[in-house]
């Protein structure tokens, strides 16, 4: 890898008063001096959760500064004392480990003071490294966040929180950025972490999506009012338009972000997050997100990220390795296990997702989505007893969360209770709120009991496009499983010719340009596709090559679409869902002995 000479890393400044209420104070100017130097375009500024990892490190810096990439290191120390404070730097050339450029900086502690010397500071390793600053870039380095030194204490203290991705810690976080934005309403960065922090303890603890939604927007919207040139805020604001399945508008919110913060990671990682969405885009996903890693090598969440690309290009074995890289860095980060459990039930190895996951919940009990995941698994392998104990514990914790009804409704599956599936059907359509994921599984659900006109409407409440040409391409990308479903759809309330052009289009998508992008094009059931088509050979050799790849999901559900009834009776057919069944019964065995030794 070939280092270039404008890059650097700044170290976990020490903290030379020994007080440990001063801590987050340090901390504090080293993170605004990394949000400083991330400002800069001809900078490679390593972020601060690589960085941190290197805190009271005994390495030399010529190590570091291999492992991290970078050829320049700067350390640093900070004392507060009474109302003066003393910043000590030192950039040192990694190559050689001699000094380029070192001072002492001795002022009253105000904030203007403090940041000014922020400012000097990220000017001075400029010139030394021979960065071009534009006008914009030199605005942006020499703005003040706060004059509130304790909001900003605040506020360092909830990105450090928000970091771990552990519902618990999320919720403090939120605490810490609420107190920052309360002592100065005018911290804009503040505002953006309130953003942030409401819409991850959404996904990863038991926030309302819907009030976490409504604060998140209105803080990004109040950071922008302050800052209309903050990166972070634009990818803030790309998070919450993913959300509302705002997609184009999204990827130019991202965009915006890495143009105003170029070396800020988490735009990369948020905006290669975007991409994954895309199975033609995973190559482009990927690219992203090694630009996250190279700012932010030590990241455990980017690393997850670049797992999860790999993972869905179908690099399965790639993707279990940089998983199990990421677990070892960092052992207690429980996204990681959640994420290669994900990857285990795409290879269908659901033990191994069931043990990970478990891993998962242990070191966040807060946390719904392992418990989903576990429940899918149970579900998986047709243990509906084992998924409804688990859906009770889920109902504690929110009895009102929309995948309850997901679960509920595939437990009565299971259970071959129709009754039951129609009551939770109808339990989830009057919390589904528009979501496009929520209507368009409920439209399978019609399908399946035969209720073709109203799956077709609740598609077209998903998405009107879906009758429309000129948004298939779209549509197919974002919603693979359900192209052939809807054309086969619309095929049963007479518009053939439309029909027929949908199915097509879907089935060029998986059978041509899904292939040559991605490994285990499969995994998207092109079955449905060559059902639908009338092609029961093609269908057969799909189902095949999906149980030859391990891609078993909850066959049994799924396969209650009245489509399959073309197959049903074939030899090849019976005899591939006899050896699927084989496989689900090896899995829920090997499931059984985890439950059983997690009792012992």
């Amino acid at each position: 890898m070939v280092i270039p000479r404008q890059s650097i890393a700044v170290l976990p400044f020490d903290n030379r008063s020994n007080e440990v209420s001063d801590e987050y104070f340090v901390a504090g100017v080293h993170d605004d001096l990394l949000t400083n130097l991330a400002n800069i375009g001809s900078l490679k500024v390593i972020s601060r959760t690589s960085v941190n990892l290197y805190k009271n490190s005994q390495k030399t810096i010529p190590q570091i500064a291999e492992e991290l990439g970078v050829a320049t290191v700067m350390e640093g120390a900070v004392q507060r004392s009474g109302n003066t404070v003393r910043i000590n730097v030192q950039l040192i050339d990694a190559g050689t480990d001699e000094h380029l450029w070192a001072e002492i900086f001795d002022r009253e502690l105000t904030a203007e003071n403090l940041f000014a010397i922020q400012s000097e500071i990220s000017q001075k390793i400029a010139d030394a490294l021979e960065a071009t600053l534009t006008e914009a870039e030199r605005g942006r380095i020499n703005t003040m966040p706060t004059d509130n030194l304790v909001a900003y204490d605040a506020f360092v203290r909830g990105r450090q929180l928000m970091a771990t991705r552990k519902s618990a810690e999320l919720k403090q976080a939120t605490e810490a950025f609420n107190e920052a934005v309360e002592l100065d309403p005018e911290f804009a960065l503040a505002w953006v972490g309130v953003a942030d922090s409401h819409v991850l303890l959404s996904t990863y603890g038991t926030l309302n999506r819907e009030k976490a939604l409504s604060i998140g927007e209105a803080a990004v919207e109040k950071a922008l009012s302050l800052n209309e040139k903050l990166g972070e805020a634009y990818a803030s604001l790309g998070q919450i338009q993913v959300i509302n399945q705002q997609l184009e508008e999204a990827e130019l919110s991202y965009l915006k972000a890495i143009e105003l913060s170029p070396n800020y990671a988490t735009a990369y990682h948020w905006y290669s997050n975007l991409l994954g969405r895309f199975p033609l885009r995973t190559q482009q996903s990927i690219d992203i997100t090694r630009k996250a890693v190279e700012l932010d090598p030590r990241s455990a969440i980017i690393g997850v990220v670049l797992a999860a690309a790999y993972g869905a290009q179908g690099l399965y074995s790639k993707a279990e390795r940089q998983f199990l890289k990421v677990i070892e860095l960092e052992s207690d980060f429980p996204n990681a296990l959640d994420q290669l459990a994900q990857l285990y039930v795409q290879m269908g190895r659901f033990a191994d997702a069931m043990e990970v996951s478990r891993k998962g919940s242990t070191l966040d009990p807060g946390s719904r989505g392992h418990l989903l995941r576990q429940t899918y698994l149970y579900l998986a392998v047709g243990d509906a007893d084992k998924a409804e104990i688990l859906l009770q514990r889920l109902e504690e914790m929110d009895p009102d969360w929309i995948w309850n009804g997901w679960i509920s409704i595939m437990i009565n599956r299971v259970q071959k209770n129709r009754a039951g599936a129609r009551e939770a059907m109808n339990w989830t359509l009057s919390r589904s709120q528009e979501a496009k994921v929520v209507l368009n599984f409920l439209g399978w659900q019609e399908a399946i009991d035969g209720e073709f006109q109203r799956a077709r409407e609740l598609y077209l409440v998903s998405d009107p496009g879906w009758v429309d040409p000129d948004h298939w391409q779209g549509l197919i990308e974002r919603w693979t499983f359900d192209g052939c479903l809807f054309a086969w759809l619309m095929m049963k309330d007479g518009e053939q010719v439309l029909g027929d052009q949908l199915l097509n289009a879907t089935l060029v998508y998986l059978t041509e340009d899904l292939p040559a992008a991605i490994e285990h094009a499969d995994y998207f059931n092109p079955d449905v596709c060559h059902l639908v088509a009338g092609d029961t050979e093609s269908a057969i050799e799909s189902l095949e090559l999906q149980l030859k790849h391990g891609h078993l999901g909850l066959w049994r559900v799924w396969h209650e679409l009245p489509v399959y009834d073309l197959i049903r009776d074939e030899p090849r057919y019976v005899d591939l869902m006899a050896e699927y069944d084989l496989q689900i019964a090896e899995q829920r065995e090997l499931i059984a002995k985890l439950d059983e030794n997690a009792t012992q």
